[in-house]
C-alpha cells in the first residue's frame, strides 16, 4: 500500500516538475520510510527469545558484576555467559556501554574466545541499535581484533536500514564495506540496501570521491629520531589488495565490484560492476570486459552510460607511483606494500589512452541512456519487497536455532561444572588418604620423609607434635606423645 502511495507521489511530481515543493519532500520521506519494512525485525520473536526463563531471570548488573569478577580471577569467562550478556545489552544504560566494551575485549583476548557463540555479535549489534547508539558500533565492528564483532546478514540489514533512514550514507557506506571485507555479498537483502547506500553515496559525493589526482603521498620515514624495537621476526608485508586497502576510493570500488559480481544478472548490476572495478582500479580487468562488449555486444549484458563518466574520472583520480619503496629489512612500512602496488605514471597514461580508443566504439554500441540512480531505487524497493517474506522466516528460524544452542550449551557447561566439582572432591580425597598413608608408614620411609624434609629447607626438628589420634608410635612406646623427628 505504501509502495503504490509512494508511485503516485513521484508520478504526480513529475507532472509539476517543481522539486523543491512539499511534494516533494513527502514523496522523500515516504520513499525513506518504504525502504525496510518495519515487521523485518521481528521484534516480537526477539522480546519472545527474552521472555525465555534462562534471560528473564538475568539481573544485568550483577551478571556484569561477575563477569568482571570471572576475568579478574580466572583470566576468562565462558562463552554462554557472555551470549546472554549480549542478549541484556539494551537493559545497560548509555554511560555504562563503555563497560560492555571493556568486557568484550577481555573476552576476545581470552581463550574461551574460540568457542564464541555468532548469536552474541547479533545480541550486541540488537542492544546498540535499541539504545540508539549505533554510531559507537563502528570503531568496534572495524576493530574485530580486539573485539571480534562480526555480524550476521541480519545485523548487516538492520544497521543499514538504521544508517539509511536517518540519512547517515557514510556510515552506511562504511557498513557495506564491512559486508565487502567479510566477502559475503550473498544476502540478497543486505547486498540491496548496500547497493541503495552506495549507489545515493556515490551520486552525492562524486566530486570529492572522484577528486583529480595531485599528491603522491609516499609514505615516509621520520628522521627526526631512531625508534629501535625489538622485533620477534622481521615482518613480510605483503598487499593482499582487500584487507590491506586504506584508500576510500578504492574500498568504494572493491564494494561495488562485490554487489555488482553477487547480483542479478541485469543491467544495473552490471553498471556497478564496471564502476566498482573503475574505482577500485582494476583496469585490465574493466578493459576485458569493455573489450568484450564492443565485441559482440549482443550476447554481453548491457550497461548504463553513466558508467563512461565515471570511468574517465576515475583514470584522472587514479594515484601513481613515483617509484618503487625499498627499504632496509626490518624497517620497512606497512604503507609501503600498498604504495607500490599502484600503477606506475607510464601504465596510467597507458591506460587512459587505451580508454580513449575504445571509448569512440562505445560511443557507436546501444547503451542504456536512462537514469541510473532512480532505475537503482526502483529495483531495491522491489527486491526487498519480493524476498521480504522469506527473509522474515529465515530470521525467525536464525532465533530459533540459537535459542536451541543456547539451551545445549548450557547443559554442557552444567555437565562440565559438574565434573569438574567432582574432580576437585576425589582430588581432596586422594590428598587426605595420602597423608594418613604416611603417618601409617611413618617408621618404614622414615628416611625418605627426612630427606624430603629436608629438601623444603626447614630443619627436621621444626615439625610440630602430631594428635595421639593421627600418630603411631613403634611397639613398646604406644600411648606416649611424640616428635617427627630423627
Amino acid at each position: 500500500m505504501a509502495a503504490t502511495i509512494s508511485r503516485h507521489v513521484f508520478s504526480k511530481m513529475k507532472d509539476l516538475s517543481c522539486p523543491n515543493s512539499n511534494l516533494w519532500k513527502v514523496a522523500k520521506v515516504i520513499q525513506k520510510r518504504c525502504l525496510l519494512s518495519p515487521a523485518f525485525s521481528c521484534n516480537k520473536e526477539w522480546e519472545s527469545r527474552l521472555s525465555e526463563p534462562v534471560l528473564s531471570k538475568i539481573n544485568t548488573d550483577v551478571l556484569m558484576s561477575q563477569l568482571f569478577i570471572q576475568f579478574e580471577k580466572n583470566g576468562a569467562a565462558t562463552a554462554v555467559d557472555m551470549e546472554a550478556f549480549s542478549s541484556k545489552i539494551a537493559d545497560v544504560h548509555a554511560t555504562q556501554l563503555y563497560l560492555v566494551e571493556t568486557l568484550l575485549q577481555k573476552f576476545r583476548k581470552c581463550s574461551q574466545a574460540v568457542s564464541a557463540i555468532e548469536s552474541m555479535s547479533h545480541g550486541v549489534i540488537r542492544g546498540y541499535l535499541q539504545l540508539n547508539q549505533a554510531e559507537r558500533l563502528l570503531p568496534i565492528l572495524q576493530d574485530k581484533l580486539n573485539y571480534g564483532i562480526f555480524p550476521d546478514d541480519t545485523s548487516f540489514c538492520l544497521l543499514l536500514d538504521h544508517f539509511i533512514e536517518k540519512g547517515d550514507l557514510e556510515s552506511a557506506v562504511k557498513i557495506s564495506i564491512e559486508m565487502m571485507l567479510q566477502d559475503d555479498m550473498t544476502h540478497n537483502a543486505g547486498r540491496l540496501l548496500a547497493l541503495y547506500a552506495c549507489s545515493k553515496y556515490l551520486e552525492e559525493n562524486k566530486e570529492s570521491l572522484l577528486a583529480a589526482f595531485t599528491d603522491d603521498n609516499k609514505p615516509q620515514l621520520d628522521d627526526d629520531e631512531d625508534d629501535y624495537v625489538v622485533q620477534r621476526f622481521i615482518p613480510m608485508h605483503n598487499f593482499d589488495d582487500h584487507f590491506d586497502i586504506t584508500d576510500e576510493k578504492r574500498l568504494f570500488g572493491r564494494t561495488l565490484d562485490l554487489i555488482g559480481r553477487h547480483g542479478t544478472d541485469c543491467p544495473i548490476h552490471q553498471s556497478y560492476l564496471l564502476i566498482g572495478l573503475a574505482l577500485h582500479e582494476d583496469f585490465d580487468k574493466l578493459f576485458g570486459l569493455l573489450e568484450a562488449f564492443i565485441e559482440n555486444p549482443e550476447n554481453c549484458q548491457q550497461f548504463y552510460r553513466e558508467v563512461l563518466q565515471v570511468i574517465e574520472l576515475s583514470l584522472a583520480a587514479c594515484r601513481f607511483k613515483t617509484e618503487t619503496i625499498v627499504r632496509e629489512p626490518g624497517s620497512e612500512l606497512k604503507e609501503d606494500s600498498e604504495y607500490n602496488a599502484r600503477h606506475s605514471l607510464e601504465e596510467k597514461e597507458s591506460y587512459i589512452a587505451k580508454y580513449q580508443d575504445m571509448k569512440a566504439k562505445l560511443d557507436e554500441t546501444p547503451l542504456i541512456d536512462e537514469n541510473l540512480l532512480s532505475d537503482t531505487q526502483e529495483l531495491v524497493t522491489k527486491g526487498l519487497q519480493d524476498s521480504l517474506q522469506a527473509d522474515i522466516q529465515a530470521y525467525r528460524d536464525q532465533l530459533n536455532t540459537w535459542s536451541e544452542i543456547r539451551k545445549q550449551n548450557i547443559k554442557l557447561q552444567e555437565r562440565a561444572f559438574s565434573l569438574k566439582g567432582k574432580q576437585q572432591l576425589l582430588d581432596e580425597k586422594i590428598k587426605e588418604l595420602t597423608e594418613k598413608e604416611e603417618l601409617l608408614n611413618y617408621f618404614e620411609k622414615q628416611n625418605e620423609i627426612s630427606l624430603a624434609l629436608l629438601r623444603t629447607g626447614k630443619p627436621v626438628e621444626e615439625v610440630g607434635e602430631v594428635d595421639d589420634t593421627e600418630y603411631v608410635a613403634e611397639p613398646g612406646k604406644r600411648g606416649k606423645k611424640g616428635k617427627l623427628g630423627v
